[in-house]
């Protein structure tokens, strides 16, 4: 009987034999909707298409996707289906939470008709074999780091393993060199590595600790995507607004230590406007 192991919680679900994972997933991968485009990623990454996959095995409490992360939202693809998505996608494809899926990406790769870009969107919360794995397919990596303090992490997502976990991941992801190209007048990532960190309200010395951490182990050179559009979901903490003065003490932090590559959000980007219906 084959056991799941793909993400660092490891609880050996048997999903392929029609048990589900803490991640609330089975064997064939959900989807709870396709947006196409999708014009909410960083700009960098061109004109996409976002599968966004139900489930999600990190679970944080102020999730925006909540809706799919933890409800039961969308339906199963199999193999083949998944694959049809897949060579159906105009532009790169937004892997928008795949972690989870990984193994079922994996059986429908081979069966894709073309060659198809992929951005694996993540929480940033994978084993560094998922990453090897999933290396073997990805144009970008599109992670979270979202805590350095082992206590946040608990408190919002119940995984105090989440900043050594992280930092090991993105170690492997790193080795994917950035390559840039033009595209319409625009500068667009072709391959490399986005790193994006959402900083939450009462939390502004966890967020300081993630950008020193990125600047002192992968430097300022590295694609920095500094968030402000936290807004509180009505079912998790934290349930107050982000202000705009613990956003600003951030964003100037992030110059001050001279990142050169990256986007900050104008802080009318803290609204519902940036969480899709499901």
């Amino acid at each position: 009987m084959k056991r799941c192991y793909d993400c660092p919680r490891g609880c050996g679900a048997a999903r392929d034999d029609g048990a589900v994972g803490i991640c609330g997933g089975a064997k064939h991968a959900r989807i709870a909707k396709i947006i196409d485009p999708f014009e909410y990623e960083e700009p960098c990454l061109g004109s996409v298409t976002a599968v966004f996959f139900g489930g999600c095995s990190l679970g944080c409490s102020y999730c925006q996707n909540h809706k799919i992360s933890r409800g039961g939202a969308g339906e199963e693809y199999s193999d083949d289906a998944l694959a049809k998505v897949f060579d159906g996608a105009r532009g790169a494809i937004d892997l928008v939470t795949p972690s989870h899926y990984l193994s079922a990406i994996e059986r429908a790769l081979p069966l894709c008709k073309r060659d198809n870009s992929f951005i694996y969107n993540t929480s940033g919360y994978d084993t560094v074999d998922a990453v090897r794995r999933a290396s073997a397919f990805t144009d970008v990596f599109l992670t979270d780091y979202k805590y350095a303090d082992s206590d946040i992490a608990h408190r919002f997502s119940r995984a105090r393993d989440y900043p050594q976990t992280v930092v090991n991941a993105i170690e492997q992801m790193r080795k994917t060199c950035d390559e840039w190209t033009e595209h319409g007048g625009k500068r667009i990532l072709k391959r490399g590595l986005i790193i994006r960190h959402l900083v939450l309200p009462d939390c502004v010395q966890n967020s300081i600790a993630v950008i020193d951490d990125i600047a002192r182990r992968w430097g300022t050179d590295v694609v920095l995507s500094l968030m402000s559009q936290f807004t509180p979901n009505g079912v998790g903490e934290p349930s107050v607004r982000l202000r705009k003065i613990e956003y600003k003490v951030v964003a100037e932090h992030a110059v001050k230590l001279g990142f050169k590559t990256g986007y900050f959000q104008e802080f009318c980007s803290a609204s519902s406007a940036y969480t899709p219906e499901f």
